[in-house]
């Protein structure tokens, strides 16, 4: 719905490895599971995309605003008494700074937030130790919200991040419930995106809305369809991760989701095969654009008629009239993997009381429109909590979406997906 939800969208997907000061496993983070309106002269890099530069300092720091324990720590863009540590991409910085917190300003004038915003979350290990070293100095960290993803699991379960519940939160009801529960209810999914089928109406009358049919479709259209290399951003690895379910039994689904064994791979064989047979159909006999962008420019030049790409930078793109107005977008069935953006409040924090009540606030229609709106972001809500005109907007991708492969299981399917579909080894990482 994302969340997450420029470069997010530079959506980009960080793969940690190691260093969690709790010897956790390699995990996921969606940095800046959100996106927004880039300028057309600086298109929106996707879910996937490495950073396109170190973080930047934006706005002068405050002497109030605690620093992150970082050589290059994030940068205070506004001041008060709640410290929200926010990182994301410079639209997710406007999403807060201009939108999100005057409007909570009208709501509440008495509460104020000082936001300390890292650019691509580069530092959010740096936050992640800041609330370990206080804890285990028994001191306050000096964090009170804080946007992340998995490392919210791994901190509420270290008891750094407060578990939360509709006692907390009632409108958490209304945010749906495998959302919530992706990080063990450590944390609040306030927007999202996911990856979704893209297809030029003028060509494609009828579009296909399954996998199944998506897959007859492609070998029945030679040369009308491709995606991006699964190292290369998220619209691809999610294709080529959905192809892959089809050989998972249902239930095994979420231990893919959320552990690792490599034995287990050999369940991606059926997948495989389908990947491989359909090669020869891809763009161009096999071309794969090397990135989500390169995958909907391919499409706005009208070499092929479909791709699956991310919500938020697809209607970005149609927003700025980067692809022609026949491209439209739909959830297929079984869908696409999508990811949220959470907000997390350290148990330390001296303001629960009225985090509660802004995160209350956050997740109603009003705040939830704005980040619609302003980023074309999912809402964190329930799509049927939103108002009616953005349910018909939105109609053909206002639906669940799945999640994707854990880390470690996302490392090997890259890896094979150059020996088994392409027939090459897998490209040298670049320092």
């Amino acid at each position: 719905m994302g969340v997450s939800l420029t470069t997010r969208r530079a959506f980009i997907v960080c793969t940690i490895r190691g260093s969690l000061a709790l010897g956790a496993t390699a995990l996921l983070s969606a940095c800046g599971a959100g996106t927004g309106t880039p300028a057309p002269t600086t298109p929106p890099a996707a879910a996937g995309a490495t950073p396109a530069a170190a973080p930047t300092t934006t706005g002068a720091p405050t002497a109030a605003a605690p620093a992150a324990a970082a050589t290059t720590g994030p940068a205070t863009v506004a001041t008060g008494d709640i410290n929200l540590y926010v990182g994301g991409d410079v639209n997710i910085r406007d999403l807060w700074s201009k939108e999100l917190l005057p409007a909570y300003k009208k709501v509440k004038p008495d509460v104020s937030f000082n936001m300390i915003f890292d650019e691509h979350a580069l530092a959010e290990q740096a936050v992640f130790d800041r609330l370990a070293a206080a804890k285990q100095a028994g001191k306050p960290s000096g964090v009170d919200l804080w946007e992340a993803t998995g490392r919210l699991q791994i901190g509420g379960e270290a008891g750094l991040i407060q578990k939360l519940s509709t006692k907390e939160i009632p409108n958490l009801d209304k945010v749906p419930k495998d959302a919530f529960d992706r990080f063990g209810g450590y944390g609040v999914p306030y927007r999202a995106s996911s990856v979704v089928l893209a297809y030029n109406s003028a060509e494609v009358k009828e579009p296909p809305k399954t996998l199944d049919a998506l897959l007859n479709w492609i070998k029945s259209n030679d040369g009308k369809f491709t995606y991006n290399p699964p190292d290369k951003g998220g619209s691809g690895g999610n294709f080529v991760t959905r192809v892959l379910e089809i050989g998972i039994p249902e239930d095994q689904l979420r231990f893919f989701q959320t552990q690792y064994d490599e034995s287990k791979e050999v369940l991606w064989e059926k997948g495989w095969a389908i990947l491989k047979e359909l090669h020869p159909h891809i763009y161009n006999n096999g071309f794969y654009p090397p990135g989500n962008i390169p995958v909907l420019q391919t499409l706005g030049k009208g070499a092929i008629s479909m791709a699956p790409v991310w919500s938020d930078q697809s209607l970005s793109y149609l927003a700025q009239k980067l692809l022609p107005p026949e491209v439209k977008l739909l959830q297929i069935d079984p869908p696409f993997a999508g990811s949220a953006a959470y907000l997390g409040i350290p148990t330390d924090s001296q303001h629960k009381e009225t985090l509660y009540e802004f995160l209350n606030w956050l997740l109603t229609p009003e705040p939830q429109l704005i980040i619609v709106n302003r980023i074309n972001g999912y809402p964190g809500l329930d799509w049927k909590y939103m108002p009616a005109e953005v349910q018909q907007k939105y109609a053909d991708i206002a639906k669940a979406y799945s999640f994707s492969f854990s880390p470690k299981f996302d490392t090997d399917r890259n890896k094979l997906w150059y020996e088994k579909v392409v027939g090459t080894p897998p490209p040298t990482p670049t320092s």
